[in-house]
């Protein structure tokens, strides 16, 4: 690592113990966190920052926008395209395990809610919420999302959605003490953007509130117009491609 990135991650406030509910598996309203397909047979949330320092696991990098080099059909429209609006903010990403659904199947059992909806506000515009310990290292952190409903595929009984609701994503700006914005991410996930459509799977995380499961395998996006939603790694971008297909034609979303 060099020295340049060295001091960058020193800036950050870094946990020096397991927080009660991470030891419970449980990270604040994010407990039900969902694994990679890398991350088998792990189960729970163990968002420990202190421990991943200490295997080398926290590291700083860069938020580049991936570029749509789809060249569109002459019969077809363009589509305009988000890109992250915090992309000039220093992003360090922190690794988790997580339960993870690899099929279409998986991932319908597993949600709570499965709804096509859009993000109202900009991400830097949402409520984004961190905790520190008495020391002032960063101990949590989650956006809240709040969402235009359109249409709902699956939802609890005897919960009636309505036409909008609040998502907790696994993402977070937090301020720090010099006032420099550091936007942090877990597991390389991506927030849902402005306006954008997506179909997305939520789960009920046991303190009232609803999170995305299965990280960025657990949101797609349906109009085209999220630069990010599409993995740059080809592995990944052929495992989310198959997935997404099979969800689409599963639930007849278009």
């Amino acid at each position: 690592m060099s020295n340049k990135i060295k001091q960058e991650v020193e800036k950050i406030d870094i946990p020096k113990e397991l927080h009660k509910r991470s030891e419970m598996g449980i990270l604040k309203a994010k407990n039900e966190r969902q694994r990679s397909r890398k991350s088998k047979n792990v189960k729970g949330v163990v968002v420990a920052a202190s421990l991943l320092v200490s295997i080398g696991i926290l590291s700083l990098v860069n938020n580049d926008v991936v570029q749509n080099n789809t060249t569109p059909d002459s019969e077809q429209h363009t589509v305009d395209v988000t890109e992250s609006a915090t992309d000039s903010i220093r992003t360090v990403d922190i690794q988790a395990n997580y339960i993870g659904y690899e099929t279409a199947d998986e991932l319908s059992q597993g949600a709570d809610i499965i709804l096509v909806a859009s993000p109202i506000d900009d991400f830097t515009n949402r409520v984004h919420q961190s905790t520190k310990y008495e020391d002032g290292t960063l101990q949590d952190f989650y956006t809240l999302t709040k969402l235009n409903i359109e249409r709902i595929i699956k939802q609890p009984e005897g919960i009636n959605i309505g036409s909008q609701m609040e998502v907790i994503e696994p993402v977070g700006i937090i301020t720090e003490a010099d006032k420099q914005q550091t936007k942090v991410t877990t597991d390389g996930y991506r927030e849902l953007k402005q306006g954008r459509r997506y179909i997305m799977f939520l789960k009920n995380n046991g303190m009232g509130g609803y999170s995305i499961i299965n990280m960025n395998n657990g949101k797609f996006n349906l109009d085209g117009g999220d630069a990010q939603d599409i993995p740059t790694n080809k592995d990944e971008k052929v495992f989310k491609e198959r997935l997404k297909k099979d969800i689409l034609l599963k639930f007849n979303v278009k």
